[in-house]
């Protein structure tokens, strides 16, 4: 297949959208350094191990039920309108965090939270992949986990920077507060944003998808035949798709090659967080505090540790589409594993010595924990649910196995504070085991998508392709094209050739 560039508008929608992917971040990531204000502390008292559980992890059970929505809603109302609807929850959400008068209401404002941002953690990366040419899909989807970084990155920064405030209620209904911008500029520029060409064409709007990809995707190439192959190649597989399945919950799981995207589906998302990378990004306070670190020293570690995987995951996405996905997964895992195994080696001989060397090795390596996270799962993962799924199942495959994401989340964020209370540096051995199994499994079981179409990924799970791969259809197009202009050569060659014998006579 020719090696299309991705042109300025594509980039521009792919970009906006990935706004949402900043909120997700940034509300997510808040909660981090915001729990270490002593302001916040004195006015939330007593405020518990399982209270600090209780906030972290209530905003993943909002999550949830986001997640779910998002399924239905990202095939009923579209992914375009779907981002729109969380903006607004978004918007509700950090309104009420940042005027909690008690825990209760804090709570809420996180229940809420997690809502909106589970639905945008659904439906972005989805919309991303729907837009992006084959080739760059990886890129392009990518965008959705790099956005969440720099969210996550933001948060952490607010936060060291509201710490300098006047001791009072600033220091942290400010960084609450703050969720409301990246919310309130999805809703406005909202309007702007093309519809998925894919999910217009399950809406039967041809016209309509036809236009989307000709302005995404018209620049392309050498003509409009890249565009046109492309259009009739999401068209007849859709159309044939529609006609041999019913878009429900039910056709994840009465179909075989169904059973087993979701079940990749599943396992990528469960290994994500079974990483612990969640684990260290909201409870990395305590753990510094813990390796004798004190004052602002605290939330300026969260700030750099921010800006880690953001960096990281920007080496990703420029190589991801030519890495593969399953290799930088397991390889990743692997990597993992001894890192976080130096982490609990080191916690154990420095975490409660005077040793300012090997306590600065221990920091060191929770930050080359998220740069190795984030060359491989963080992108990949909300890169390769979209992808495997056809369009039929694409909202609720994705819903599902995000659903089982956030539910592993939940979890370690309830019992980490305690987790790390009464066995402390043990705990790591429970990521030790995770992260390695999890690179076995993905070694054996997972399959490769690079590079195709997500019509043609179909056929590696043995589904039925009604159309030809699309660089075939591209190269079949050149190649009329070019004997067009052999002919027409010919043509005129004949012409001169007449023109001339007819002088000589």
């Amino acid at each position: 297949m020719s090696q299309q560039s991705v042109n300025v508008y594509t980039w521009g929608c792919a970009l906006f959208a990935a706004v949402g992917s900043l909120l997700y971040g940034i509300d997510s990531g808040i909660v981090s350094t915001t729990i270490a204000h002593e302001s916040f502390l004195e006015y939330f008292a007593p405020f518990t191990p399982s209270i600090k559980g209780a906030v972290v992890s209530t905003f993943g059970a909002g999550s949830v039920f986001g997640v779910f929505f998002a399924g239905w809603s990202a095939d009923y109302y579209g992914r375009k309108r779907t981002i729109f609807i969380a903006a607004v929850i978004a918007l509700v959400a950090g309104i009420i965090q940042a005027a909690s008068v008690h825990v209760g209401m804090l709570i809420a404002g996180r229940i809420v939270g997690g809502f909106a941002v589970g639905m945008m953690n659904m439906t972005i990366p989805i919309y991303n992949s729907e837009i992006a040419p084959p080739h760059k899909r990886g890129m392009i989807s990518g965008l959705h986990a790099q956005f969440v970084g720099f969210g996550f990155a933001t948060a952490n920064w607010i936060g060291f920077a509201c710490g300098y405030a006047k001791k009072g209620a600033f220091q942290w209904r400010f960084p609450f507060a703050f969720q409301c911008l990246p919310a309130l500029i999805v809703m406005i520029g909202i309007f702007w944003l093309p519809y998925s060409p894919r999910w217009l064409m399950e809406q039967e709007r041809d016209d309509e998808a036809y236009a989307v990809i000709k302005r995404l995707h018209g620049t392309i190439g050498h003509d409009e035949s890249f565009f046109r192959a492309e259009f009739n190649q999401m068209r007849d597989q859709l159309r044939f798709e529609k006609s041999v399945t019913i878009s429900s919950f039910r056709e994840l799981f009465s179909k075989p090659s169904n059973r087993k995207r979701l079940m990749l589906a599943v396992l990528v998302q469960a290994f994500t967080q079974l990483s612990g990378i969640n684990v260290i990004n909201y409870y990395q306070t305590d753990l510094y505090k813990g390796l004798g670190m004190t004052g602002h020293m605290v939330t300026l570690l969260a700030g750099v540790y921010g800006m880690v995987g953001p960096l990281a995951n920007m080496i990703c996405l420029y190589f991801v589409d030519s890495w593969g996905r399953k290799k930088t997964l397991w390889i990743t895992g692997i990597v993992m594993t001894i890192d976080i195994s130096v982490v609990m080696g080191l916690t154990a001989g420095y975490g409660k010595s005077d040793n300012k060397v090997g306590q600065g090795f221990t920091i060191a390596f929770i930050f080359l924990f998220s740069a190795i996270y984030s060359l491989g799962y963080n992108s990949i993962h909300y890169i390769y649910v979209p992808e495997i799924m056809t369009m039929a199942i694409r909202a609720k495959g994705s819903a599902v196995s995000i659903i089982c994401n956030v539910l592993i989340n939940i979890v370690f964020n309830q019992v980490s504070p305690i987790a790390f209370s009464n066995v402390g540096y043990k705990y790591y051995s429970l990521f030790i085991a995770t992260n390695f199994v999890g690179a076995i499994v993905v070694f054996s079981l997972f399959v490769e998508t690079k590079g195709k179409s997500l019509e043609e990924i179909a056929a590696i799970f043995g589904d039925e392709l009604v159309v030809a791969p699309l660089a075939t259809v591209q190269q079949e197009k050149l190649d009329l094209i070019a004997d067009d202009q052999v002919h027409h050569v010919d043509r005129v060659d004949d012409k001169v050739d007449e023109t001339a014998t007819a002088k000589r006579e």
